[in-house]
């Protein structure tokens, strides 16, 4: 043992997830370990160069609401911003970045240097040490243990990695760094289940090589703004652009010559890969009739000459990629830099995660990222945050957090992972948030600030804020509710000027609003209110028009949206008897009793329980004096 060899928490890998962790628990004033297989690799981004994208964005953008790190550090080092889904409706609106990989590395290096209570080393974990079912610690390649009470293991792809290429494999992890061998074992040894997955990235080319002549520019959008709440409003000038291409009938004839090579009719690889970026071969394969992909041309950084072809992921051998980069528009003559691969790897199985990233397995062991079954860098950020401020909290003996699934895409994260059952990686999509409207990223901070500042993560400068700028567009609509303008001759002519209906009645700025064709300049001109009573910031303007326009669906989403935090405040297992609950089924009480599920929310989403009985449970608890988690169960 070193000098040194006790932390209260231990953070094992740091990527996306681990980064998160391990800030978040030294900014929580814990003495942290972060430990890492290779220092230079810290915050690498061995796929996409981008971050953000509808669910995805919104994540990035609670991780910053909440004080996390990712936003901060995507907004200092990207080399695009870019509104997607501008032309649909405001839940499924979000930034995406793209990042000088690079950079974003050097950045969070840095953080992590400098933050204090925080230790990042490097070296190998081959061992979890667990004494009776709790965590003790850690032991490297070396023989040098940590212990700890906390142990959050981050370990992404490299748990007994294997890099495949056409018929070639060999023990490996992204871009050809060396596996993680030792802590599977390790893990299984303590009662921890496993399972593989395999991911894979497309080749990466030579940026002069490319025609982009052939290409369809695609720059970024000035007033993007940021991810983090602060740079909301900023202008980004200097960007670089992307490029879009796509396949054609050579492509996809080029794909099907070489199929005999793919790893996927060679089964020499798992078929549980991401279902929402499959590789090439499997579009044609899954899409025969299908002949144009779109392929996405992305810089990798402000000084790079790599540039990244999303949309043809393939391990093939590179032969093929060469065949299939020769039959696409601008990229007949591409230099292959790097070729595509793919990886396999260890994660969990399903079912031994709770909502606060904590094992339901190992005392004291939380697991975060794509050790945890997803995919993407900021889930894995996401993952890491909500991992450490339960270690955190649970060290400081105080109650765990999870946000709730009807307040962020966060909670609806750790809710679906916590039962995840599919066989293929979780990505966060909006179509994962019922309450999508609620939850769009304009709103993040007036939905999770306060979170961020009670846990500590959020200081009380930034907290006061943004507390005074949410307060500004809660005041202006009701302001608007209160204004009215009334049906006279003059305010009929100036409604149909804007094409918008007669006026019979007195209507209010809300209900102007409401009128297709009127934004809130052109209701408050209706109004005739002078222009220094009103918004002139276009965040808070937008946040002003969003809601009430939406109050309509927002309203029917409320009912629905109270029905579900009540459930989620029913935890789970309940434990006594109650003679009450004995008409419920026997597999009703024995998943009540059991540790399969974090709150009756969960249950009832997995139809555990019948209409019936989810009625006759309420009812008992309302009924109940002893408190809504003391109801007594009987087990037959």
């Amino acid at each position: 043992m070193e000098k040194r060899n006790h932390f209260s928490v231990i953070v094992v890998g740091a990527g996306h997830a681990g980064c998160e962790a391990a800030l978040a628990s030294a900014r929580l004033g814990v003495d942290t370990l972060l430990l890492t297989m290779n220092i230079s690799t810290v915050a690498l981004m061995p796929c996409n160069p981008s971050i953000g994208g509808p669910g995805k964005g919104h994540l990035v953008r609670e991780i910053g609401a909440l004080g996390g790190e990712m936003a901060q550090c995507i907004d200092e080092t990207c080399v695009q911003m870019k509104w997607l889904n501008t032309s649909k409706g405001p839940a499924v609106r979000s930034r995406r970045a793209q990042a000088d990989k690079y950079l974003y590395r050097q950045r969070m290096l840095n953080t992590l240097f400098n933050t204090p209570n925080l230790l990042l080393r490097q070296g190998h974990v081959t061992e979890i040490i667990v004494d009776g079912g709790r965590v003790a610690g850690v032991r490297l390649e070396t023989g040098v243990g940590f212990s700890c009470e906390k142990l959050i293991v981050t370990s992404g792809t490299y748990l007994n990695s294997r890099i495949i290429l056409g018929r070639a494999s060999w023990d490996g992890a992204p871009q050809n760094q060396s596996a993680a061998i030792g802590l599977s074992d390790s893990l299984v040894k303590a009662g921890v289940r496993l399972r593989r997955l395999q991911t894979a990235t497309p080749p990466r080319v030579l940026k002069s090589s490319v025609d982009l002549t052939k290409l369809t520019e695609l720059p970024g959008d000035v007033d993007a703004g940021g991810f983090l709440w602060e740079n909301r409003l900023r202008r980004y000038e200097k960007q670089i652009s992307c490029f879009l291409t796509f396949t054609d009938e050579r492509s996809v004839e080029a794909v099907r010559r070489n199929l005999s090579e793919s790893p996927l009719m060679l089964e020499n690889i798992t078929d549980e890969g991401p279902k929402h970026c499959p590789s090439i071969d499997r579009k044609i394969m899954k899409f025969p009739d299908m002949v144009k992909h779109q392929i996405f041309v992305e810089p990798e950084g402000w000084e790079s000459q790599e540039l990244y072809l999303q949309g043809l992921t393939t391990a093939m051998p590179p032969s093929a990629q060469q065949d299939i980069l020769a039959s696409v528009a601008g990229l007949e003559n591409a230099v292959v830099l790097r070729y595509g691969y793919a990886i396999e790897y260890d994660a969990l199985a399903p079912g031994q995660i709770r909502k606060t990233m904590e094992s339901r397995v190992v005392d004291g062991l939380y697991t975060a990222g794509q050790l945890n079954g997803t995919s993407g860098y900021e889930e894995a950020a996401g993952q890491g945050l909500i991992a450490a401020i339960n270690a955190v909290l649970a060290l400081k003996k105080q109650p765990p957090y999870w946000p709730s699934r009807t307040k962020s895409y966060l909670g609806v994260l750790v809710d679906d992972l916590s039962t995840w059952e599919k066989p293929e990686p979780y990505r966060i999509t909006p179509g994962h948030a019922e309450f999508r409207l609620t939850l769009r990223d304009d709103s993040a901070e007036r939905r999770l600030a306060a979170d961020g500042f009670r846990i500590g993560l959020v200081s009380q400068e930034r907290f006061a804020s943004i507390y005074e700028w949410s307060a500004r567009i809660e005041k202006e609509i009701a302001r608007l509710g209160v204004l009215s303008l009334l049906p006279s001759g003059e305010a009929r002519e100036r409604l149909a000027r804007f094409n918008s209906g007669d006026l019979k009645k007195p209507a209010s700025g809300n209900e102007l609003l409401q009128r297709p064709g009127i934004n809130y300049q052109e209701a408050m001109d209706l109004l005739q209110q002078p222009f220094e009573s009103r918004l002139t910031a276009a965040d808070e303007i937008y946040a002003v028009e969003t809601e009430i326009k939406s109050s309509g669906y927002a309203e029917r989403e409320a009912e629905k949206i109270l029905q579900t935090a009540f459930l989620e405040k029913i935890h789970l297992p309940m434990i006594t008897a109650d003679p009450r609950l004995q008409v419920l089924s026997s597999q009703a009480i024995q998943i009540l009793n059991s540790d399969r599920f974090d709150d009756l929310s969960q249950m009832v989403r997995k139809h555990c329980l019948s209409r019936t009985e989810v009625a006759i449970l309420l009812s008992v608890l309302a009924e109940n004096s002893e408190g809504e988690n003391e109801v007594e169960v009987k087990n037959d």
